[in-house]
């Protein structure tokens, strides 16, 4: 397989992965993935992130694109106040 086939594969598969990174998830928020917290015991909170194209959007993210920042700002804050929702919830 060519580069090029190999880059429209991981575009059509629909992946998933595990992130503590709040930046990188709310960037990736902001591109459309589907983010879903979760406890992973004691104090660490961890986000599972899914959607066709991930690692090219991990890639993308690594190389300083623009985006709007008040989108990104908000997909931070919804985090953010999931990340602290968990934890209180936690006892």
């Amino acid at each position: 397989m060519t580069l090029d086939h190999e880059k429209a594969k991981e575009k059509t598969i629909m992946e998933q992965r595990e992130f503590t990174d709040t930046l990188l998830v709310s960037y990736l928020q902001t591109r459309g993935f589907s983010v879903f917290p979760k406890n992973n015991g004691g104090r660490l909170v961890i986000f599972i992130v899914s959607g066709k194209g991930l690692s090219e959007a991990i890639e993308g993210f690594y190389q300083n694109p623009s985006i709007p920042i008040l989108t990104f700002c908000e997909a931070y804050r919804s985090l953010r106040s999931a990340l602290f929702n968990l934890k209180g919830a936690r006892g």
